[in-house]
């Protein structure tokens, strides 16, 4: 026999209300369920609870490192490949402002008769080097580069002005009026690759010096 609810219902009545609203509103009752747990402080004593927020946590990426600027690199044991270029590994460093002659390029003398310029400049160039690292101002290359033009030294020598003054080159691409003004000397002078060669009209007159009685 049914005993009397609280509220005047039977509990009887009520327990079979239950079922049946779970049998038809089952999903209803489920997400009702699905309550997300309360945050819990555990701040100690003294200290001011951080801010609670609802939203996602954002996983924010790392920026990448500014690529690496240019500078003076140095560069050991180079091996000449011409009057203007050494290799290191499989990279070819071009000297900026200068072009050179081919190792097998040949050029006419006094006589007319032609004498290996180009050669001779490579093992000037060579002889010049000596083995010794040389510094050129360049960003780092990257992995498969093949070839670079840089601006490059030995100490406080410029390879470039001294390729330019001692005759073994030509002013290339980009080059500076003083590249300029070093060639045009060297060409006057009839030294290194020029020996032999005519003089340009805007040469300086040669000056001679008497000898001493």
């Amino acid at each position: 026999m049914d005993r009397p609810h609280n509220l005047g219902q039977p509990v009887v009545r009520a327990a079979l209300a239950a079922a049946c609203a779970l049998a038809l509103f089952p999903s209803f009752v489920l997400a009702a369920e699905a309550v997300a747990p309360a945050t819990r402080d555990v701040s100690p004593p003294g200290i001011t609870p951080p801010a609670i927020t609802g939203g996602p946590l954002v996983r924010v990426p790392v920026p990448p490192l500014p690529p690496d600027p240019p500078r003076w690199r140095r560069f050991f044991l180079p091996a000449t490949a011409d009057a203007a270029t050494f290799t290191i590994g499989v990279l070819a460093v071009h000297i900026a402002g200068v072009a050179s002659l081919a190792p097998d390029a040949s050029c006419p003398d006094a006589d007319g008769a032609s004498w290996p310029c180009g050669e001779t400049a490579l093992f000037s160039f060579r002889r010049f080097l000596h083995g010794r690292a040389v510094e050129c101002y360049l960003a780092p290359p990257a992995a498969d580069a093949k070839d670079v033009t840089a601006a490059c030294r030995i100490g406080a020598i410029d390879l470039g002005g001294w390729l330019l003054t001692a005759g073994w080159a030509k002013p290339g691409e980009g080059a500076t009026d003083a590249y300029r003004s070093d060639a045009a000397a060297a060409e006057c002078a009839g030294i290194g690759i020029w020996r032999g060669a005519a003089k340009p009209a805007g040469c300086p007159p040669a000056t001679t010096t008497a000898a001493a009685n």
